[in-house]
């Protein structure tokens, strides 16, 4: 039995969110995505989905619990940590990355202005960690 993705994207940016919404319709129009604009939305939404999401797409820089600090907070929670994180930012310097990897994240997404590089990220991010969730799913 196969189950829908479900995908939770979270960016304070309004308009960065209305962009993957319409990537996502487009390119996965079967995925169920949650739009949220912060880390508490975050976890609201964990607390009440049936099904815990197979991604999160999660911002960097958000105001008062930014992307960093919530990622640290995900991979330390039983039964959230196993969940892939792609960090998704601007600020691609290396220093950046690299504190993101250090803090668990599964994959790092700089925020292109080329909408179709963009589509071509998140096509490769969603195939790769959505059939690694499948394979783990049914080794387990």
């Amino acid at each position: 039995m196969t189950t829908t993705p479900q995908i939770c994207i979270v960016d304070d940016n309004s308009e960065y969110r209305l962009i993957l919404e319409k990537i996502f319709k487009l390119d996965f129009p079967s995925y169920s995505v949650s739009l949220l604009a912060d880390g508490h939305a975050l976890w609201r939404t964990l607390d009440r989905l049936e099904q815990l999401p197979d991604l999160i797409i999660l911002d960097r820089h958000m105001p008062d619990l930014d992307g960093h600090q919530l990622l640290l907070e995900l991979k330390k929670h039983p039964a959230y940590k196993k969940i892939p994180v792609v960090m998704m930012s601007a600020d691609a310097t290396g220093q950046e990355i690299n504190r993101c990897y250090e803090a668990c994240a599964n994959s790092f997404l700089s925020k292109p202005l080329d909408l179709g590089l963009l589509r071509d990220q998140l096509r490769l991010i969603c195939r790769y960690w959505l059939e690694m969730n499948q394979k783990s799913t049914r080794v387990a």
